[in-house]
């Protein structure tokens, strides 16, 4: 159920998602081959395919929620998504590809990744983004809110 919206009929049918589909597909069945050459064909399920049903999807969900949770529809991005600065643990287990930098990709979606941290300084630095939007973890962010709803 989880893959059916991913692999659906339509998204075969545009150009660009179906070479994305390609990819994905290619890349899943060399993962699933390498793990049965290498005599350990528990490897993959195991070790992939699981986690990222399961495990995977919560935490991405709790940090979809702590980006977003409780904030307004607003033409000013800082009362619609959080910042949260991360150890580089959080960032391999939680927040990959610079996520916790979510006001600055909100602020302009076109800085790629890896740059997300020089912007989100030079948007502290300009004054745009200060302490009420930005968090020093997750718990943090999660604590504050339990705390004080209106806070944002």
């Amino acid at each position: 159920r989880l893959l059916r919206a991913q692999f659906a009929a339509e998204r075969w049918r545009e150009p660009q998602s179906r070479s994305t589909l390609i990819r994905i597909v290619a890349v899943q069945g060399f993962l699933l081959a390498a793990s049965v050459v290498s005599g350990q064909p528990l490897v993959y399920p195991v070790l992939w395919f699981l986690p990222f049903m399961t495990v995977w999807r919560v935490i991405n969900r709790l940090r979809s929620i702590a980006e977003h949770g409780g904030l307004d529809a607003s033409p000013d991005r800082r009362v619609t998504t959080h910042a949260v600065r991360q150890d580089p643990l959080t960032r391999f287990l939680v927040a990959p590809y610079q996520l916790g930098y979510h006001l600055a990709h909100h602020v302009d979606a076109g800085i790629p990744f890896r740059r997300l941290p020089e912007y989100h300084r030079a948007l502290r630095r300009s004054g745009y983004v200060g302490e009420r939007y930005e968090y020093s973890s997750y718990p943090a962010l999660w604590r504050a809110l339990a705390a004080d709803p209106s806070r944002d």
